[in-house]
This record gives C-alpha cells, sequence and structure tokens, in this order.
C-alpha cells in the first residue's frame, strides 16, 4: 500500500462484530475520551502525535512478536498454503484475520513515519463499522478516534499474545506445527465463550487445556469477565462447595487468632517471639484458605494465560502452609537447642522458598503433574521429620514421640484427604453418564489419534444412562461431595488439627528442657 494512501472513505460493511470486540472498544474508548478532552484545542496534531510516540513505538514492538508467530514477511508466500489448510476451524480463522489487519497496519504505517492519512483509511476499512458502533452524542472527533484506535489495537494484540505462545523465528514446519497446536489446544474456545456467558457448560463442551476431572461433567463456568467470576461465589455450580470450604475455613482462623487465642494461657505465657512464630502459622493458613477460595472462584475465566496464573497462587498457599506448619513443629521441638533449631528454621524456609517458586513452573499445573504434585507435598512435609529424629536423639524416641503425638492427628486428617483427592471417589463411580476417560494429555494434543478424530471429544451432550434421574447415580456429584469437596474439608481439619497440635505443643515445650 503506498505511503500516500486516499482518504476517501470506504463505506462501512455491515460486519457482525464479537461482544468481546464490543467490550474492548467501549474499554478503549473510555480511556482515550480523558486524554482526548486535555489534547482537544491545545496541541497540535504534530504534538499529539509526539505524546504517543512511545505507545506506538510499543504497539510496534507487540506487532513484531505476532508476526514472528506466523513467520517472516519473506517466509509469507511460501507458509500461506499451510496456513489456508487450518482456517476451517473458527478460532484459528479469528487468531488469522487478526493477523492480516495487524500485519496490514504494520506494513503501511509502523514500517515507516506515522502518516495519520493512512492509519484513518485502514480503521475505516477493518474496523469502520465497529468505530461508529460508540454510543456518542458527536462523531468521533479526530484526536479521539486516533487514541481509541490505538488503544483498541493494542488490546487486540495483547488478546493475541495471551492466546499463543510466542515461539522464535520459526521456520515453516514450526510455524504449521504452532498453528496447528493453536487449532487443537483452543478448539471449541467460541463456543465455550459464546454459551459461557449464557449458561453453565458440560465438560465435553470445554477445550482441552480447561479439562481436569473427567468425572466431573456439569457446572462449569467460562467467563471473559473477572467481575461474573467474583458474582459467581454466591451462586451456584461446580466449584460453589470447594469456594465457600475454605471461605469459612478462613473465617474460623480470622476468629482464633484475634478473639481465641489472645485470650488464652498459652498466649499470656509466651514470649512476643513465640507469639510471632504462632501468628506466622495464622498467616500461612489464611493464605493458603484464601489462594484456595480464589482460584475456584477464578478457575472459570476463559484467559488460559491467567487461568495457569490463579492456579499458582492456590499451589503457593499450599505450599507456604506445609513450610509454616513445619516451622513451627521445629521451634517448639528444639526450643532449648537454639543454633540447632536456627539450623533447622533456616533449611525449611529454604526449601519452601525453592517450592515456592517451582509452584509457578509451567509443568507444575498440568493434570498429568497431579502425582507429582502430590508427592512434592508430601515430601515437604516430610521435612518436620529431621527435628523430630534429632529430638529422640538427644532424648529419646519415646519421648520425641510423646511430645510430638498431637501432630499425628492433623496427620490422619491430611493423608485421608489425599486418598480422596487422588483417588477421584466418590465420582469415578457415578452411573449417570458413560464416562469417557481416555481424554487426552496436553503432550498427546497433536498425536494422529487427536487430531484424526478431534470431534469425538467435543460432545453437544453427554451420554446419560437410563439410572440419569436416580439418586443412587450420584449425578449430585458434580456440585456436591466430590472428591475435591471432601479434599477441602479434610485439608480444613488438617490445619485446625495442627493448630491443636502446635497449641499442646507449646504448652509442653518445658517437657523437652
Amino acid at each position: 500500500m503506498e505511503s500516500t494512501t486516499s482518504t476517501v472513505k470506504r463505506p462501512h460493511t455491515h460486519k457482525r462484530y464479537s461482544s468481546e470486540d464490543l467490550r474492548l472498544l467501549k474499554k478503549a474508548h473510555s480511556s482515550s475520551t480523558s486524554i482526548n478532552k486535555i489534547v482537544e484545542g491545545n496541541f497540535l496534531e504534530e504534538d499529539l502525535l509526539t505524546s504517543i510516540d512511545g505507545f506506538i513505538a510499543s504497539i510496534e514492538r507487540k506487532l513484531d512478536r505476532v508476526e514472528g508467530f506466523f513467520g517472516s514477511s519473506s517466509s509469507s508466500n511460501s507458509s500461506s498454503s499451510s496456513e489456508k489448510k487450518y482456517t476451517d476451524d473458527d478460532s484459528i480463522a479469528t487468531l488469522q484475520n487478526l493477523y492480516d489487519t495487524l500485519i496490514t497496519i504494520k506494513n503501511s504505517v509502523f514500517d515507516s513515519a506515522f502518516n495519520t492519512e493512512n492509519f484513518n483509511a485502514i480503521l475505516d476499512e477493518h474496523y469502520g463499522g465497529l468505530l461508529s458502533s460508540i454510543e456518542s452524542s458527536e462523531n468521533l472527533g479526530f484526536h479521539e478516534k486516533l487514541l481509541t484506535a490505538l488503544n483498541f489495537l493494542d488490546a487486540k494484540i495483547n488478546q493475541f499474545n495471551n492466546l499463543v505462545e510466542i515461539p522464535r523465528q520459526p521456520s515453516d514446519a514450526e510455524n504449521e506445527y504452532a498453528i496447528r497446536n493453536f487449532e487443537i489446544k483452543f478448539h471449541n474456545y467460541e463456543h465455550a465463550m459464546f454459551h459461557g456467558s449464557q449458561r453453565l457448560l458440560h465438560y465435553y463442551e470445554l477445550p482441552f487445556p480447561w479439562r481436569e476431572n473427567p468425572y466431573i461433567i456439569h457446572g462449569y463456568r467460562f467467563h471473559n469477565n473477572h467481575i461474573h467470576s467474583l458474582r459467581s461465589i454466591c451462586s451456584c455450580h461446580n466449584e460453589t462447595g470447594n469456594i465457600w470450604s475454605h471461605l469459612i475455613g478462613a473465617f474460623i482462623f480470622l476468629y482464633i487468632a484475634f478473639y481465641s487465642f489472645p485470650r488464652s494461657a498459652v498466649y499470656q505465657s509466651n514470649t512476643f517471639k513465640d507469639n510471632c512464630v504462632i501468628y506466622f502459622f495464622f498467616a500461612a493458613s489464611l493464605k493458603c484458605l484464601l489462594s484456595s477460595s480464589f482460584w475456584h472462584a477464578f478457575s472459570g475465566t476463559s484467559n488460559l494465560y491467567l487461568r495457569k496464573k490463579f492456579a499458582c497462587i492456590d499451589y503457593t498457599g499450599i505450599t507456604v502452609l506445609i513450610t509454616a506448619s513445619v516451622i513451627t513443629s521445629e521451634y517448639a521441638a528444639l526450643y532449648y537447642y537454639p543454633w540447632i533449631q536456627t539450623g533447622f528454621i533456616s533449611f525449611s524456609l529454604f526449601c519452601g522458598l525453592c517450592g515456592f517458586f517451582f509452584n509457578w513452573s509451567r509443568y507444575f499445573d498440568r493434570p498429568e503433574s497431579k502425582p507429582f504434585r502430590i508427592a512434592f507435598y508430601i515430601c515437604l512435609a516430610g521435612l518436620g521429620v529431621s527435628a523430630f529424629v534429632f529430638l529422640g536423639f538427644q532424648k529419646g524416641f519415646l519421648h520425641a514421640l510423646k511430645f510430638y503425638s498431637p501432630i499425628s492427628r492433623s496427620c490422619i486428617w491430611y493423608l485421608t484427604g489425599v486418598v480422596f483427592y487422588a483417588s477421584l471417589v466418590p465420582e469415578r463411580f457415578r452411573t449417570d453418564v458413560i464416562i469417557d476417560v481416555e481424554q487426552p494429555e496436553e503432550a498427546e494434543l497433536l498425536k494422529p489419534h487427536v487430531t484424526e478424530n478431534v470431534h469425538r471429544y467435543f460432545k453437544d451432550e453427554p451420554t446419560y444412562s437410563d439410572k440419569r434421574h436416580s439418586i443412587w447415580s450420584m449425578w449430585w456429584v458434580d456440585y456436591l461431595f466430590q472428591s475435591h469437596n471432601i479434599w477441602h474439608i479434610f485439608v480444613l481439619l488438617g490445619v485446625l488439627g495442627h493448630w491443636n497440635a502446635t497449641y499442646e505443643m507449646f504448652s509442653n515445650i518445658s517437657y523437652n528442657k
């Protein structure tokens, strides 16, 4: 396209824009209006362009990353056939259309000096109908339109980059692989987005990365708005029990920390340092319970990148709680061995910090990593055994067993919960639907048995049995007493059990003197 594109506006095509585009545009317009009130009538056009030069430069850098996903300009012709090969799928077609528009803007506007005539003409061609949909008492002024369009463009690029993992400059083979991977990974995404805004979904309507437990069939949320996720805390879906079990637990610990414990004999006899250690455990308990409630409240987000990050918040809450539980027992058990106590606590803190960062690994959150996550948490909790062994060598193992015996109750609660969490009981015994347990793992998404039969994994309705309406078929596990609900209850019992054990151990500190 020539750098002096004609400014004659093309008639707007009657294109139906998605609700997401309308939402992004409304947000972009809102932010640009306040800027325009300052700019309009006070600065020349050149001054405006200078003031947003940094913004344009950031968009150009993002466009380079977008272009890198599909291949450089020099290889676009050779790879076009492979790209077109996959445009039958709605998701990749939408992505390709966005890519074409963004690269047209980049090649026509950003590769040289920013040209407002070119930019205006391209906006009219690609987004004219959308821009004209803004409800305003007046037509958009030039500055307001420019700022709105740039903000909208930036939001679209961010949306693109959130949905895909941008590789290095790919070869044709890598390009084809990336497109195919996106197509399979986000198969049914538009369907889930559209229907998720109106109702709860069933398991087979979810794109693959959103699937975790094949035995939980109904009651899934799929929101593109965090306000909707927040409101869902007070609605009925398959995460309601998980949210409220730990939210109620958080309120219980607030009561203990700020009302019950300060009135206890142990609080009065403890030193300031002793009580700081106990309140560290309270803080870790609240962090774990609230992080869990947060994750389950926002797990229905349609943004995969944020969904993975929200899950990591839950994992770090568990890590912090286990670390604090180990430290409180080490502190009490080794109270009269200050140098040894400091060494054990320092090592436990180090392991907890390593685990904290490890929780944010991209591999830690995968459904197939569930056994690994369980093993990691058990090993982290196992650090507490070292202080028990040391105390046993110093005072005798019967003495150590007696001092540590209160912790056994919390261990029983935790381990019982792990059994339910790992075995997916009772939902694996439901008989109201025919369960398809052969769901592909992330590493298998591009295997032929998936790519050639992808529609097999996406059903309009689950396959129901003739026992669908019987209470004994356990249809209710979608919403109540599923394995994760039971796991949450046992975790809460375990945390309360460890608090009782901590209280007893601090009461009996002099026993180790």
